[in-house]
Order: C-alpha cells, then sequence, then structure tokens
C-alpha cells in the first residue's frame, strides 16, 4: 500500500507521476557496499529470485568474516554469498560463475569452492540502508515512502511536482539512480503513473532470451502505456498475494489474463486483497500510506564492511551518511553548519569500553551539497593518524541555519555568489587549520591597536563589538591597510618627522583620547601623511604630558610615531 499523492488531490489537471527505487541486491550491499560491477550482468538468478524469498524474523551474525572495503581490481573478482538458514539467498558474479545458487546450502558453498566469502545475513543493515536511501532521496521530493511489502526492497517518490524542476522524467530518474549508486548500491528504477505499479516495473529482473539478455521495460510516463506494461507482466510479481504456480495452473501468465477473469470467483478463491491490489497499480483506486517522516534531528550511524585504517575508506564510508544528511537537510530547507563525525575505533585493541575520533567540521556559510562537505570532511581525515581500526561511523549535526535557495542569474558572474566564497573559506580551513583562517572583529574602542580583534572566520562576533560606523552614521575615517603590530618611534627634524625622508601632512589630525578606565591612556593627534617617493604613512603626535615607554615623562615635548601604512 501506497500514500494518496497530495498533489494529485490539489491538482487533478496534473497526471500524478510515480518513481520507484528497487534495490536487487540490497542484502548484499547492506554488507558490502560498492561493489564494482553491474548487478544487471552479474546477478542471474540469484538475484532475480531473492524476490520470492519469504522475511526472516531473525539473522545469525558470525565473528566478522567480511572482506575489508573494495581499493581496486582485486576487490572485484571476490566471490561473495549471503546465507540466511544457512542456504544462499544472494551471491554476486564472481560467486555465480564459480557456480553458487540460490538455495544451495552452506557446505555445498565450501565444497563448491573455499574463496567464496560467506556472510550472515543482517536485516538490521538492510533496514539502515532503506533508511539511508529513503533520506538521500528527499533531495528530490518531500513525497517519500518504503514500501512495508515483505522482500520488498523499493522505496516510492511521488514526482509529480518535481519533474520540471529536475528537467524531466528521463534526467530525474539518471540523477536518482546516480545518487543511489552513490550509497554503495544499485537501483533498479520504474517509474509510472501508480506507486504499486512503478514498483512491480521497478522489480522486474532482466531476461535471457535466444538474442542474449533483454532489459524489461520500466517507464510509463502515460496510463495508456501504463497498463500496457502492467498487462505483460508475469504473474511472479504477485507472489506474496497469491500461489503463482497456482495461476499459471489456471492459465494465467501475466496480470492482463489476470485481470480477465471473473472478479467474483477470483475474490472467492483467493481473497479481496489481490483485487485491491491490482485495482491501485492500474489507477482505478486510490492507495493509502505512511509517508516516511525525517527525523527532527540527524544522528545517523553505520558499521564500517570491515576493519577500515586509511582516510580513503572511511571517506568511502562516510558517502552514504553525507547523502541522508544532504536530504536531511533539503526537507529542513537548511544548511549545517557545524557537525561531527565520529570515528569509533575496534575495543580489543586498546582494551576501553569506549574510543573513539571524533572529526568535527565547521562550515562559514551553511551548505547541504555533499560533494562540497565530502571535500571537508577528505582535508580533515588527510591529517589524522588512525591509532586503531575504524569499525563504525556515526554523524551528527550540532547546528545549522536556513538555507536561502540560489537563483540563477542571467549574466552570472564567476565568484559572485556568497555560497562560492564559503566553499573557498571551509576549503581553506580545513587545509590550514582554523587558528590560520581568521577575520577581522571590529571593537568599540578608538584605540587602532585596541579597535579590532582576530577570530576563526567560522567564529560569530561577540556582543559589544561594532560595525565599524560612527555614532553619527557617517563615513568612518580612513585608516590604512597594514597596521604595525608597534608604533615605531620617529625622528624629527625641524619639527617634522622623518621617515626616510622628510613627510609632508596630508589630512588635519584626528584626535583620539581613550583608554584611562583602563589603564590604556592614549592622547594623540593621528595624520596622513606622505613621503617624497608617494608612499603613504599613518603617523601620529602624542601630546605632552604622556609618559613615555619607558615610564618617564616626555619632558613637554611632542614624539611623533609610525602606525601603519597604506597600500
Amino acid at each position: 500500500m501506497f500514500p494518496i499523492s497530495p498533489t494529485s488531490a490539489a491538482a487533478p489537471a496534473i497526471p500524478a507521476y510515480w518513481i520507484a527505487v528497487h534495490l536487487p541486491r540490497l542484502p548484499l550491499d547492506a554488507l558490502q557496499p560498492s561493489w564494482p560491477e553491474p548487478v544487471d550482468a552479474g546477478m542471474s538468478a540469484a538475484t532475480s529470485t531473492s524476490a520470492r524469498m519469504p522475511a526472516s524474523t531473525s539473522a545469525s551474525t558470525s565473528a566478522d568474516p567480511r572482506p575489508a572495503p573494495h581499493t581496486g581490481t582485486l576487490h572485484q573478482a571476490l566471490p561473495v554469498a549471503v546465507i540466511e538458514h544457512e542456504r544462499v539467498v544472494l551471491a554476486n558474479g564472481p560467486a555465480v560463475a564459480l557456480g553458487v545458487r540460490y538455495g544451495m546450502r552452506r557446505g555445498g558453498v565450501q565444497a563448491l569452492s573455499a574463496d567464496v566469502v560467506q556472510l550472515d545475513r543482517d536485516l538490521a543493515a538492510e533496514s539502515a540502508l532503506m533508511t539511508s536511501a529513503a533520506l538521500a532521496l528527499l533531495h528530490f521530493t518531500p513525497a517519500v515512502a518504503i514500501d512495508a511489502e515483505p522482500e520488498a526492497a523499493t522505496v516510492m517518490l511521488d514526482v509529480t511536482a518535481s519533474l520540471r524542476l529536475f528537467g524531466g522524467h528521463r534526467a530525474l530518474c539518471r540523477a536518482i539512480r546516480a545518487r543511489v549508486r552513490q550509497l554503495g548500491t544499485f537501483a533498479q528504477i520504474g517509474s509510472g503513473t501508480t506507486a504499486q505499479g512503478a514498483a512491480w516495473l521497478a522489480r522486474q529482473p532482466l531476461r535471457k532470451t535466444s538474442r542474449g539478455i533483454v532489459r524489461p521495460a520500466r517507464r510509463a510516463v502515460r496510463a495508456a502505456r501504463m497498463t500496457r506494461l502492467l498487462d505483460r507482466l508475469p504473474v511472479e510479481c504477485l507472489h506474496t498475494l497469491a500461489d503463482p504456480e497456482w495461476l499459471e495452473g489456471i492459465g494465467c501468465r501475466t496480470l492482463g489474463q489476470v485481470r480477465r477473469l471473473p472478479r467474483a470467483g477470483l475474490s472467492r478463491r483467493i481473497g479481496t486483497e489481490l483485487l485491491a491490489r491490482l485495482d491501485q497499480a492500474y489507477g482505478q483506486i486510490a492507495s493509502g500510506f505512511a509517508w516516511f517522516e525525517a527525523p527532527p534531528a540527524f544522528a545517523q550511524r553505520m558499521e564500517l564492511p570491515g576493519r577500515v585504517e586509511s582516510a580513503e575508506g572511511v571517506l568511502a564510508g562516510a558517502q552514504r551518511l553525507l547523502l541522508a544528511l544532504s536530504g536531511w537537510l533539503a526537507v529542513q530547507q537548511a544548511g549545517v553548519t557545524r557537525c561531527v563525525l565520529m570515528l569509533e575505533h575496534e575495543r580489543y585493541r586498546l582494551g576501553e569500553d569506549t574510543d573513539s575520533t571524533p572529526v568535527p567540521l565547521r562550515l562559514a556559510q551553511p551548505s547541504r551539497d555533499p560533494v562540497h562537505l565530502s571535500k571537508l570532511l577528505r582535508e580533515k581525515l588527510d591529517k589524522i593518524r588512525f591509532h586503531a581500526p575504524v569499525g563504525g561511523l556515526a554523524l551528527r549535526v550540532e547546528a545549522m541555519e536556513i538555507c536561502v535557495p540560489q537563483s540563477d542569474s542571467l549574466f552570472p558572474e564567476p565568484g559572485a555568489e556568497p555560497a562560492e566564497l564559503g566553499r573557498l573559506l571551509d576549503t581553506l580551513v580545513a587545509r590550514l587549520g582554523r587558528d590560520n583562517v581568521l577575520q577581522p572583529h571590529p571593537q568599540a574602542d578608538h584605540r587602532p591597536e585596541r579597535a579590532n580583534q582576530w577570530a576563526p572566520v567560522d567564529e560569530p562576533p561577540a556582543r559589544g563589538t561594532t560595525n565599524g560606523t560612527t555614532s553619527g552614521g557617517a563615513a568612518p575615517p580612513e585608516r590604512p591597510l597594514w597596521l604595525l603590530e608597534s608604533p615605531l618611534p620617529l625622528r624629527v627634524h625641524k619639527h617634522r618627522p622623518v621617515h626616510e625622508g622628510p613627510l609632508v601632512m596630508l589630512t588635519r589630525p584626528e584626535r583620539i583620547e581613550a583608554g584611562w578606565w583602563d589603564g590604556g591612556l592614549a592622547t594623540r593627534d593621528y595624520f596622513i601623511a606622505e613621503r617624497d617617493d608617494g608612499l603613504r604613512c599613518w603617523v601620529y603626535r602624542e601630546r605632552p604630558g604622556h609618559p613615555t615607554r619607558d615610564g618617564q615623562e616626555d619632558g613637554g615635548e611632542y614624539r611623533w610615531f609610525l602606525h601603519g601604512l597604506f597600500a
């Protein structure tokens, strides 16, 4: 059962459009993600029959026979089989090539080849992967539902209102397929005018014929084509509602033939659920189901497929968390500004109950771009020395802000968007360190050496700071680009300060007298002066009666200092 599309109810003139994302190798990808070979070419019988397996109530665990994450072509040839109740439920391409088949016993696989890695099925890991997929797909539409049918492994998306935004149904399907692939799994995508029909289309496996492998049609934009495609589907897609062998025994091999049976008699024989599901698939009645709801706070955790001791391995696993975070932020219409990735180490190495390494990420501007977040995480991970293998990852959002969507410009200029500057600053902070990328925070103090404090670029100004404007709203006085760390005393010749030559005053004095309340009294007259070579200097004259730097009195004489240089 699937939800009623709110788009259809609000705007009947716009036909509903659904995309179903089926994960045919979910039991395998939940344990060993990112297998490089295409699932359609490599899964053969194991994939096509796994959809008819009953749901398991428990999954056994082993001592961790899982191989390390893939790092190259060597891993592509590693044969793997997923075992449940001592029988094979799924095998990858290399295992199928060795003769591993669906239903084979564990001992038979071992006798066939000792090279086959046997992984016990983990239903909790499969549920976590389905949740991550649903969160990641929230990037495309907030109307997401997970098919609760046993062994369905399907996520449904009502994209009626998203088609034009993402460039049409073909471009949208390509984008969805690419995002699911980044999660470390493979997707079969079906689309159509009903949720149930799109789900059945998505689950159709490849067919072997005398002419080779045939890819079934899984896309229907109009209701008429949807009806034709559904009529040709085999009755195996009804395996949770009726026995396919019984239907074939009465001469029904396709859904179209089942629909032509007398409804009253069919209802008495197998119940009303089958007819109701058919009516939903063909759009004759509406479906009802609860939408997938994103959690109020983002805190996701995942187990890595093996012991990881490198930044590349951690980053590959973290992609799933970052994509889920991106979808969650899209629903919140926000961007993350501060989050933490926890690297959970294996405890037996250190003999500690808990051991983890935090990897904090701070952003100058809110972002939900998984590519940008991945780049920042890579910079952080490259600086970490792994003192123990990493067995799990946990990502937690600590702060976020409303993210204003970007709008296209008729004549865009490179670097004109604030987000581009924010990404640059984030990259610099991740690469150079937070204490090495600073921004000025003006202070409410007239003394130049105390009028500013340098703070990390991702740190907001503290209370009591000023924006640099005068109290009357006039433009602030001109200030030099380079302020000396400590004023340089100047020699005086004929009552004029000298700095590699006599200085000519260009402005009237700007009087500053402040600091009497904190013991740092400053009584100065500032001038903009120019040397013979055209260099402009910022100098000040300390009025008589001010103590000298060594604590002695000035003797009633003016003293001159160089405090800054203009560009």
